[in-house]
């Protein structure tokens, strides 16, 4: 005779576990985080249970949290498990309309990319009209500092998130034009945030050019990014601006598609 679904559910529920799922779904729900106390009486929660619940979940880097304003968000990895459990294929459904637009209109390749932790994975892409294109497979990782997909993104994440990042990872020379110093990569994420576009001027492969913007969720987080890629002939500096522009065009396209408002 089965027990009834009550029955079960008190027998085999585990209460901590419950309370780590119960943080984690009201933070998914606070884009601007809660302090240790707001979570607390959300949650009708002990202090002491509170406080074991959340530095687990910190401690595992599923949270959080800033120092000055003692704010607990969903980190970078409890972001990219959604993103790679939920959104993915969203992503790319919506974006492979645009990405052959853009593709039409400036006849490069196109790429679709996001970040996952201290890497860059190609989503999708869209192969150029010219006979001499770069192919690249999706599920391809890419390097964040040497690539426009990682500069788009990295650019405008929550500073703190963005220090994290960068902590992680070496600036390995791969040409003759990496970035190889952090002060002067920061300096570039600045430039990227003002210009709205980022470029890799043959950063990552010699006489590879790329331009790309970064994709925006309704909330406003940068969970992707969009770009173009050609050899330096087609796409020579002179054009960095005006194809940065357009890029940034069709990447705004894809955010509004995901529920983002443009200032």
């Amino acid at each position: 005779m089965s027990k009834p679904k009550e029955v079960l559910k008190s027998e085999y529920n585990v209460p901590n576990l419950e309370r780590g799922l119960m943080v984690i779904e009201i933070l998914a729900t606070k884009k601007d985080g809660l302090t240790l106390a707001e979570i607390t009486e959300a949650l009708d929660l002990t202090k002491t249970t509170a406080f074991r619940v959340v530095s687990t979940l910190i401690f595992k880097n599923y949270l959080q949290k800033n120092e000055t304003t003692k704010k607990i968000t969903l980190s970078r990895k409890m972001l990219t498990l959604g993103i790679s459990a939920m959104n993915e294929q969203s992503i790319v459904e919506m974006s492979i309309d645009v990405m052959r637009a853009l593709r039409d209109e400036l006849k490069e390749s196109v790429m679709l990319g996001v970040l996952l932790d201290t890497k860059g994975t190609i989503l999708e892409q869209v192969s150029s009209s010219y006979p001499v294109k770069l192919f690249v497979e999706p599920g391809t990782q890419f390097n964040l500092h040497s690539s426009v997909g990682g500069k788009s993104i990295l650019a405008f994440l929550p500073k703190e998130e963005s220090n994290s990042i960068l902590k992680k990872i070496s600036l390995t020379k791969y040409t003759k034009n990496t970035i190889t110093s952090k002060k002067e990569f920061k300096e570039t994420l600045a430039l990227v945030k003002q210009n709205g576009y980022a470029i890799d001027n043959g950063e990552d492969i010699q006489g590879i050019h790329c331009i790309g913007a970064p994709i925006f969720n309704e909330s406003g987080y940068p969970v992707a990014a969009l770009w173009i890629t050609a050899p330096h002939g087609r796409l020579p500096h002179e054009e960095f601006h005006k194809k940065g522009q357009i890029v940034a065009k069709y990447a705004l396209e894809i955010s509004v598609k995901l529920g983002f408002i443009s200032q």
